[in-house]
This record gives structure tokens, C-alpha cells and sequence, in this order.
């Protein structure tokens, strides 16, 4: 366990599986507590029973981000039940959408509420109490390399990771002088689901724990730095 992050209470969500599974695994191994937001409880619970094996505490969180109102309930579930709360992961997010001319406004609307939203109104409820906090503190934001770039028939899920890129330095900037570590991750493609059926190569794409290692990285980074941003890249194309 590292010493660092021992004693951390993280709060992750779409935590069930793919990205979010394998970050919830990397902190618990580090020796954080763990609140695990999704929306499958029957997963919740597996990734919450291979934590508890790693010697830590698991919450399961069920959490639609799409309802906002239900956010601030969560948080403080996670800090009334786990003792407070030193690390916010909004790692869920979706895709979908198509070209301008033909997405339907409703797809990007739920993409807005899920991946910029609800990011925000979590960051939010959240930063009382990691700026509270004694344990290792920090805001990691999974967004993608579609924040730093765009292609055709991706702009509402490029809009929205941009806005996660811009949103995370800009906290970076309120939260810096209380110690408190902020990061947008920006990944390229990744073996989760979001990848099937594009014919890649899946063992050339980054994995699921490359990015667990990363926020690992970020949040034991010393305390006279903080990575802002990093950008991930499969090593080899797929």
C-alpha cells in the first residue's frame, strides 16, 4: 500500500466496470476507501466485494448522473458512512451523437447533463469536504483526447470533453493554494465497451489500469507539483 494515499476516501463513479472498475481497484490496492457510483448495482457490488479484498472500505453508491438532484445526496452518503471524503474520480461519461445536421438535440442534451454537468455539480458538493480533508486530496477528471482535438460526427461528445479539459484547469486555479491536486486525464482509445465494433486492434489500445496508474500517479505526485493534464496515447496504433 502506498503511504500516501493510505487512509484516502475516494469517491468514483462509473465505477462498475471498464475504466472506472480498474481505478477503483488501483486506489483500493493503495489502501483508500472507496465510494462506488454507477448505476448497475449487481456490478457495484463485485467491484466493491475485490476491494474489500484488498483490505479496504467499499461503498456501493447507486448513482444516475443524470438526475442531478441525486448528487449532493450521494456525496454526503460517502462522507456520513465512510468518515469524509479526499478524492473526487468523475470518470463516467458517454458517447454517441453524429453530425450536426442529423444528431438529435436529445442526445446531446444528456450528453451535456452526464459529462459536463454532472462533473460540475459533483466537483462542487464534493470540494468542501476533500479541502476539509487531512489525507492525500485531489479532483481527477477523466476526459479524452476528443478535449484536445475533433473529428467529424463527434461534436457534442468533443464539445463536452473540451468543456471537462477547460473546467479542470479553472479548479485547478481555485483549489491550487489549499494543496489540493487537480488533473484532466485525456485518454486515446481504451479496451472498455465504448471501443467495440470500430475493428481496432484491442491489445494496441491503452488498458483500463494504464489510466488507474495514471491517477495513482497524479495523486502521489509531491507536494510541489501537480500534473494538470496528461494526455494518453495507445503506444502503438490500433
Amino acid at each position: 500500500m502506498s503511504e500516501n494515499l493510505k487512509g484516502s476516501i475516494a469517491f468514483i463513479t462509473g465505477a462498475s466496470r471498464g475504466i472506472g472498475r480498474a481505478i477503483a481497484l488501483g486506489l483500493a490496492e493503495a489502501g483508500c476507501d472507496v465510494a462506488l457510483a454507477a448505476r448497475s448495482v449487481e456490478a457495484l457490488e463485485e467491484v466493491a466485494g475485490a476491494c474489500r479484498e484488498l483490505g479496504v472500505r467499499a461503498l456501493v453508491v447507486p448513482l444516475d448522473l443524470s438526475e442531478l438532484s441525486a448528487i449532493p445526496a450521494a456525496v454526503e452518503r460517502c462522507v456520513e458512512e465512510l468518515g469524509g471524503l479526499s478524492v473526487l474520480v468523475n470518470n463516467a461519461g458517454m458517447g454517441g451523437g453524429g453530425a450536426a445536421d442529423a444528431t438529435d438535440p436529445e442526445v446531446w442534451d444528456r450528453m451535456i447533463d452526464v459529462n459536463v454537468r454532472a462533473l460540475m455539480h459533483l466537483t462542487r458538493y464534493a470540494l468542501p469536504h476533500i479541502e476539509e480533508a487531512v489525507a492525500r486530496r485531489g479532483v481527477i477528471n477523466i476526459a479524452s483526447i476528443s478535449g484536445k482535438m475533433s473529428f467529424a460526427g463527434g461534436g457534442g461528445y468533443c464539445a463536452t470533453k473540451h468543456a471537462v479539459v477547460g473546467f479542470s484547469h479553472s479548479v485547478f486555479e481555485d483549489v491550487r493554494e489549499k494543496g489540493i491536486k487537480v488533473c484532466a486525464i485525456c485518454p486515446g482509445y481504451v479496451n472498455t465497451p465504448m471501443v467495440e465494433g470500430r475493428g481496432l486492434d484491442l491489445a494496441k489500445t491503452i488498458q483500463p489500469e494504464d489510466i488507474a496508474r495514471t491517477v495513482r500517479f497524479v495523486l502521489e505526485f509531491p507536494e510541489t507539483g501537480c500534473p494538470t493534464e496528461i494526455i494518453v496515447r495507445p503506444q502503438r496504433s490500433p
